[in-house]
């Protein structure tokens, strides 16, 4: 494998890394053994700062939940997995909208989009979710158009992509990436920024905060990775010609 290859496969497991990381964030509340995890490797978030390319918004989004994973001890563990299950379901589960009609009505591409659970818009993320082999987990109860499930199917599509690549199946690799782009500009982009925009602003511990931010950054800077990777690709298939 070229390093030419070995840069493409940095890229699409880095994004993936991220976009699965955000979304087990976003899928239920942070227990006990992710805590303990994220404590443990926290150190790994750093370095995001030194690397090249990496949106603001994403640096310093990992800097802040660093900071704040640098001041979980042991004592704490119980009353720091108590305030973020309490953000979580004021930011997610809709409590604080519930009662003051402030914050995040729910974290779906369809409320956001419309106002109301939109089934329309649900069938329509089912399908490409589909044809991608994937369905969702009988045990997850949110809608497909949850943010959590978005950013897992972009996870999947960045791993897909890999795989392809290393392969050598270029043909493969370009309809995954083709995916992701059209995934990206006709859902994520229309509306969770603004999610991400909601987290930031309602957030109430540090740590979802930091969340938001990392949300802000991906999608920010991901029109472009994803371009770049198309170019990338397009050079690769004219050499093999």
């Amino acid at each position: 494998m070229s390093l030419f290859e070995d840069d493409v496969i940095s890229v699409l497991r880095g994004r993936g890394a991220v976009y699965a990381f955000l979304g087990r964030i976003y899928e239920r509340e942070v227990d006990e053994g992710l805590l303990r995890e994220l404590v443990n490797r926290k150190a790994l978030f750093l370095k995001f700062e030194a690397m090249d390319g990496v949106d603001a918004s994403i640096k310093e989004g990992f800097r802040e939940l660093h900071d704040y994973l640098a001041g979980v001890s042991e004592d704490r563990t119980s009353e720091v997995l108590l305030e973020l299950a309490m953000d979580y379901a004021s930011l997610f589960l809709g409590v604080r909208y519930a009662y003051s009609r402030r914050g995040i009505a729910h974290p779906s591409e369809s409320v956001y989009m419309t106002g109301y659970m939109c089934q329309e818009v649900l069938d329509q993320i089912s399908g490409i979710y589909l044809e991608a082999g994937l369905t969702k987990n009988s045990n997850f109860r949110e809608p497909e158009d949850h943010i959590s499930l978005e950013m897992h199917f972009m996870a999947h599509m960045c791993r897909a992509s890999e795989e392809a690549l290393k392969r050598g199946d270029l043909e493969v690799l370009d309809k995954h990436v083709k995916v992701q782009e059209r995934f990206l500009r006709e859902h994520l982009l229309k509306w969770a920024l603004r999610l991400a925009g909601d987290i930031i602003e309602n957030a109430e511990t540090p740590f979802y905060r930091a969340v938001g931010k990392i949300t802000k950054g991906l999608l920010s800077s991901e029109e472009e990775a994803i371009n770049q990777l198309m170019e990338v690709l397009k050079n690769m298939r004219g050499a093999q010609k």
